[in-house]
């Protein structure tokens, strides 16, 4: 490595001919203190791909340079899309015009002695400075500018509530976001506490969370309160936003760690503490330059919390091990194979998603035992849903071969709760559709076993519940996949995942998670549990049901919709969400990139790349005792913004090259059953069409001068919608549903 003005870089030299070398730099590392951020998860983040050349010439007898040439190329691209790129090209040139100054050479043992030399000869003084590049204050009258007061109320419009889903509210986010970075406690404390703000209070809670600096974080404590003496809407929006960014400061997490710890009357509040210590923990650890212990500290409150939980207190566990499923910590193995395998049923399938939610590189002989231990139910009972997530872990990790025939061979094998194999079917299925090397083993065990397997009593299971993958986004750099997990139990829906992923760079990322669980509720549509495939323990427990949310890996608090049957029937007389309900809203960061490179020329490019997320999650239901039939409508609502701009600043002159992506993404669940005589469930699963903008922007500016130069580009690429097939036996009991509109 070689310290030059454009940092530490390495340097190689190649001889061209006898009078020419190229110089080529690489792997440059700025100098510290330069501001750099790069989002944690490749799949949201970009690649800056840089190309340092310099070809320097000499004269023909060596005594001097002839001249020297400069080329450099910086691209910067999104990995998820790479047609989305900018670029920077600078060049410089230097020639000897005159070779007839003769100078004479100073001999001294060291630098410092020759310039020692120099300055008696000369009467001069020199000073040494830096080669590295700092880049210069660009000053701007009080009247230009922009302030987070004046800009929150330049986009005060595209903040309110009923913009939450669309572009609209989304591109206000990446306007704001690069203000509010700079803005200082004064400015946020002014525009949390004006009076005229706070009807859009709750995105500007967003707006603080994203922005992730100390002066937002303690003005929002200040203003807002993180206590539980201030709102827990504004409370829980900020701690969402804060789980959701990609660069968390050492001081925020501590202090909401500290925060986490205290005791809070409100119980929403305490767990969302929680769950955001452990989502911001995730990230925090990632960083390159993070504190390990301060990870290690987040893992020891987080156990010791945990133990402090009564046996009986199934809330209190439950919240722990919520946060450890966001915390995605191998620390926490050990721990949670233990309340896997002995919790009550309840904090055993919690246990199990945060078993499931670590890498898979984790998963050693010890959980596989634990997962075989609870699919085949040996020693006691478990939830099918621990089952199930069992299965999973098993299935997607790298276990022995021995096991995998075990799991496969209990499709042969009696069980009451035919779900669970149906289940195991689906992701059979699932899973060898998208990993060869597993369907290769599975064709193996059916191929040694022969009729053992290829019969109807193996490859016909009864049920419901289906496992599906369906693509939405396929091209060359990224892939997107629609997954669905419906696990049916006594003829309802027990515990639904609906997941919107994208692969890039050979990684995949959640983007978001929308999970359904209900219990209790056979008797409703079914007086037998057993041929509903249902278990005893599991009929009889209360009637429940609620929601639960991921979004960008980090779970929210569950959101319970009724707890006991007495609830159940007073939403049910009552008609709650009969109409349009927002369930879940929120302004999230999506992408965080920033990066300066000194160029070789002087200047400083300044690359940055924000994408912003507006999200809703509403939906609707009618339920009809009478007619003895239900109707619900799930909408995922999402406006995405991503604006990535390159720009070469200075005093006399000013560049820039911007790009915009902005589309409006949209996901209906529709169900709809009938119990009046017998029991049909129609799920519909669609996706309405959808419009894709890709705009560029160049432009040139001289300061104090009328030359301005602009050029744009527009594009648009429209998406065609589509409905998802789910299996064979939701389209015969959507036929049933629908006979009389064919």
């Amino acid at each position: 490595m070689k310290q030059i003005h454009q940092g530490a870089c390495s340097v190689s030299y190649k001889s061209i001919d006898p009078t020419t070398i190229l110089k080529m730099k690489s792997d440059c590392k700025s100098a510290e203190g330069t501001p750099y951020s790069q989002h944690t998860d490749k799949v949201l983040g970009s690649t800056v791909t840089s190309k340092r050349e310099t070809r320097i010439v000499l004269t023909q007898d060596m005594s001097a340079l002839q001249s020297v040439e400069t080329d450099e190329t910086h691209v910067m691209t999104v990995n998820v899309r790479p047609e989305a790129a900018s670029q920077v090209h600078a060049t410089q040139q230097l020639s000897l015009t005159e070779n007839t100054v003769k100078v004479v050479p100073i001999k001294a043992e060291d630098v410092q002695s020759a310039v020692r030399i120099v300055e008696k000869n000369s009467g001069q003084f020199f000073v040494q400075q830096s080669l590295i590049l700092e880049r210069e204050t660009l000053s701007c009258s009080d009247v230009s500018c922009p302030t987070l007061p004046k800009m929150v109320k330049e986009n005060r419009e595209a903040l309110d509530e009923k913009y939450l889903g669309t572009i609209k509210s989304a591109s206000a986010l990446v306007r704001l976001l690069p203000i509010a970075r700079e803005a200082t406690y004064e400015d946020f404390s002014k525009v949390l506490k004006s009076p005229g703000n706070q009807d859009i209070i709750l995105a500007l809670c967003d707006l603080a969370g994203a922005t992730q600096t100390l002066a937002a974080h303690e003005a929002f404590k200040k203003a807002v309160f993180l206590d539980g003496k201030g709102s827990l809407d504004a409370a829980e929006r900020y701690l969402w936003a804060l789980s959701a960014g990609a660069q968390p400061k050492q001081e925020i997490l501590t202090d909401i760690l500290k925060l986490s710890e205290s005791f809070y009357e409100e119980e929403k509040l305490s767990e969302t503490l929680l769950l955001s210590v452990g989502a911001v923990a995730n990230h925090y650890i990632r960083l390159p330059n993070s504190n390990p212990r301060l990870g290690s500290d987040v893992v020891k409150s987080l156990s010791n919390g945990l133990s402090r939980c009564e046996s009986s207190d199934e809330i209190c566990q439950l919240r722990y091990l919520r946060a450890f499923r966001n915390l995605v910590s191998p620390d926490s193995v050990p721990l949670l194979l233990r309340h896997a395998v002995n919790g009550t049923r309840k904090v055993t399938v919690a246990a199990m998603k945060a078993l499931v939610a670590l890498p898979k590189k984790v998963w050693d002989e010890k959980v596989f035992q634990a997962c075989e231990k609870i699919f085949l139910q040996l020693g006691r009972r478990y939830d099918s849903s621990a089952r199930t997530l069992a299965l999973d872990v098993i299935l997607e990790g790298e276990s022995s071969s021995d096991l995998l025939e075990e799991i496969v061979l209990y499709l042969r094998k009696p069980d009451p709760a035919y779900e669970v194999k149906q289940y195991l079917l689906q992701r059979l299925r699932q899973i060898s559709s998208k990993n060869k090397e597993f369907e290769s083993k599975v064709h193996k065990i059916f191929a040694r076993e022969g009729s053992r397997l290829f019969n109807y009593h193996a490859l016909g299971q009864r049920g419901l519940t289906t496992a599906f993958t369906r693509s939405f986004l396929k091209s060359p750099s990224a892939n997107g996949s629609l997954v669905s997990i419906q696990e049916i139990s006594g003829g309802l829906l027990k515990r639904g995942i609906v997941d919107v992923s994208v692969e890039s760079v050979g990684e995949s990322s959640s983007i978001f998670t929308l999970g359904l669980f209900a219990g209790g509720l056979s008797s409703f549509v079914s007086s037998d549990s057993e041929s509903a495939g249902g278990l005893s323990s599991e009929a009889s427990e209360d009637a429940t049901a609620g929601m639960e949310i991921s979004l960008l890996g980090a779970q929210i608090r569950p959101f319970v919709f009724f707890n006991g049957q007495g609830e159940l029937m007073g939403h049910v007389w009552s008609g709650t969400a009969s109409t349009r309900t927002p369930a879940f809203q929120a302004l999230s960061l999506l992408h965080d990139h920033r990066e300066l490179l000194p160029l070789q020329t002087g200047f400083i490019a300044d690359i940055t790349l924000l994408g912003g997320m507006s999200f809703e999650l509403a939906g609707e239901v009618q339920l009809s005792l009478w007619s003895r039939n239900a109707h619900s409508l799930v909408e995922k609502n999402a406006g995405l913004s991503l604006t990535g701009l390159t720009r070469v600043d200075s005093t006399f002159v000013k560049s820039q090259v911007e790009f915009n992506l902005a589309t409006e993404p949209r996901l209906n669940l529709v169900s709809n059953l009938d119990f009046y005589s017998g029991m049909a469930l129609c799920m519909q699963l669609k996706q309405p069409d959808t419009v894709l903008k890709h705009n560029v922007y160049k432009v040139e500016r001289i300061p104090g001068s009328k030359h301005r130069l602009r050029k744009s580009k527009y594009q648009v690429f429209r998406i065609p919608g589509r409905t998802y097939a789910l299996n064979h036996k939701n389209n015969e009991m959507c036929n049933v549903i629908f006979k009389d509109q064919q």
